[in-house]
């Protein structure tokens, strides 16, 4: 068994700033899944929504991610949220991330974007690949610490508990178990897209922290709220998930169009093609059903090729490299699965309900987002909450580490076949994205609870009875996962925010206006 004092899970943004906070006191290992580079952060384009414009305010970014979270934001997380993070937003430029500032001679003055459903400017970028430049300057400042690990190519796939404490985790590398017994235990695993056909997300994001949290009885909130990208690329993939296209290119003037030309998101909202992921997702899955075409166009043309080169370099060159000149060709753009709303539920210091067990980051639920997140609050509530969390756990550091009786798993010889796992998983996604993907029904999540019942008992029992290896433990992660968002999605009979139910269009605030909570 290895021992250490904090034990992170993951290593995107959330896992990295947590390292970083408890390095100075105590011994840290962080187990990434792949390498330490590989997270959803790494793919986000758009940037961190902070308040920096004279014009802007907390009150108004605030209001902003309310409006968007449709009565279930948590008014105290979100005040936490947007007044800290200009503060973290510099220290992430002082940790070397080279943030797109007004002009060359401008050392401090940042570059501003708009998005969906804010009221003002404030979106920080490094043009568009805001989460690879911030993660290359983490894991560099990361790396250069003394007192953390970094254990790469490892799968975490089981919390250590006695009672209602966690102890660690086992973990997965190279073939074999190991057991890493530590005080403080932190996930930070990221999302779960790929629980559907078509996502944004890497192939990595298989909700194993929310599965993991859920099997150690850790409380499990607002599953239901998946938030469905509105741009994703059509009819390409790279490295099987779908190209993002950043909500920045509709802040910059970008204009949803049927195939025909015509524009229609005025038609679901007076702000047009600013409106709130949730709403604009819906209004194309809407104008594809009603025209049976397979996707719209995302006109850039009012754009102009110079801006579209210098502010989009990274959607430009992907889109040219697979024959589109974004500077000439609107882009083919359908909605994918990409940022789960719910998930571990965490207190304003990121405390589960488990013992010495803290999350942050896409696997957690602070509460911020509510009903539907904010373009551009995602690595924003990951930066504030996971130093909260940080700070909050080196305090606890001072106990002695206990040495329960521990019982490995036992590994069988035989490993489930890649047949078999790739023909569940396919199956699983399909169920998922027919029944409980951007438009709900009663009938059509009572037939996804049924198919996702008989698919989870098959799989725990194939489970049980072959050797544990990565595939088969992120098959029954997803599994899981796909439980919990049914699960929520059930028992939610209204529509608000990324719940959309035909069954029960209007929102509920009488019965409804609260949070669920995963049934066991």
């Amino acid at each position: 068994m290895l021992e250490t004092d904090f034990l992170v899970l993951g290593s995107g943004m959330a896992g990295l700033i947590f390292a970083l906070e408890v390095s100075e006191f105590g011994k840290v290992l962080l187990v990434t899944k792949k390498e330490d580079t590989e997270s959803n952060t790494n793919y986000a384009q758009g940037g961190i929504a902070a308040v920096f414009d004279p014009e802007d305010s907390f009150d108004d970014h605030g209001e902003d991610t309310m409006r968007a979270g449709a009565g279930l934001s948590n008014g105290e997380a979100v005040t936490i949220m947007v007044s800290e993070g200009p503060r973290l937003v510099k220290e992430l430029r002082d940790f070397g991330v080279q943030f797109t500032k007004v002009s060359q001679e401008s050392a401090t003055a940042f570059d501003l974007g708009m998005e969906g459903g804010h009221s003002k400017r404030r979106i920080v970028h490094a043009k568009d690949f805001t989460g690879r430049e911030i993660e290359r300057a983490l894991v560099a400042t990361t790396r250069s610490k003394p007192t953390v690990r970094v254990m790469e190519n490892c799968l975490a796939f089981e919390l250590i508990t006695e009672g209602n404490r966690c102890l660690g985790a086992w973990v997965l590398r190279r073939g074999r178990l190991e057991g890493i017994l530590s005080k403080i235990t932190f996930i930070a695993t990221g999302g779960c897209g790929r629980v559907y056909c078509h996502t944004t997300n890497p192939k990595i994001a298989t909700g194993d922290g929310v599965a993991m949290a859920y099997r150690a009885n850790a409380e499990i909130r607002n599953m239901e709220f998946m938030q469905f990208h509105p741009t994703s690329l059509f009819g390409r993939e790279i490295d099987g998930r779908k190209l993002l296209i950043s909500e920045a290119v509709r802040g910059e003037g970008g204009v949803l169009r049927t195939q025909r030309g015509e524009t229609f998101m005025e038609d679901y909202d007076p702000r047009g093609c600013l409106a709130p992921r949730d709403i604009v997702a819906r209004a194309i899955d809407n104008e594809l059903k009603k025209s049976g075409e397979e996707f719209v166009w995302l006109d850039l043309s009012s754009i102009g090729a110079r801006r579209i080169a210098s502010r989009f370099p990274q959607i430009h060159n992907t889109c040219l490299s697979l024959g589109i000149d974004i500077t000439k060709q609107p882009i083919p753009v359908v909605p994918a699965a990409h940022y789960v709303c719910g998930g571990i539920s965490v207190d304003l210091h990121g405390r589960t309900t488990v013992e010495n067990l803290y999350a942050a980051g896409e696997a957690a639920c602070t509460g911020v987002h509510g009903a539907n997140r904010l373009a551009s609050n995602s690595l924003l509530e990951a930066l504030v909450f996971s130093e909260r969390a940080g700070m909050h756990a080196r305090e606890r550091i001072g106990k002695k580490m206990t040495h329960p009786t521990i019982v490995p798993p036992i590994l069988k010889e035989e490993e489930l076949g890649r047949e078999t796992i790739e023909r569940l998983c396919a199956r699983l996604r399909k169920v998922m994205w027919d029944y409980v993907g951007i438009v709900r029904s009663d009938e059509r999540l009572k037939t996804a609870s049924r198919e996702i019942g008989a698919l989870r008992r098959r799989i725990e029992e194939l489970y049980g009875a072959h050797r544990i290896a990565v595939s088969s433990v992120e098959l029954r992660n997803l599994v899981t996962v796909a439980h919990l968002i049914t699960n929520c999605a059930l028992w939610r009979k209204e529509s608000r925010g990324l719940h959309y139910n035909l069954d029960h269009p209007e929102r509920d605030d009488l019965h409804y206006k609260k949070d669920s909570v995963a049934d066991r």
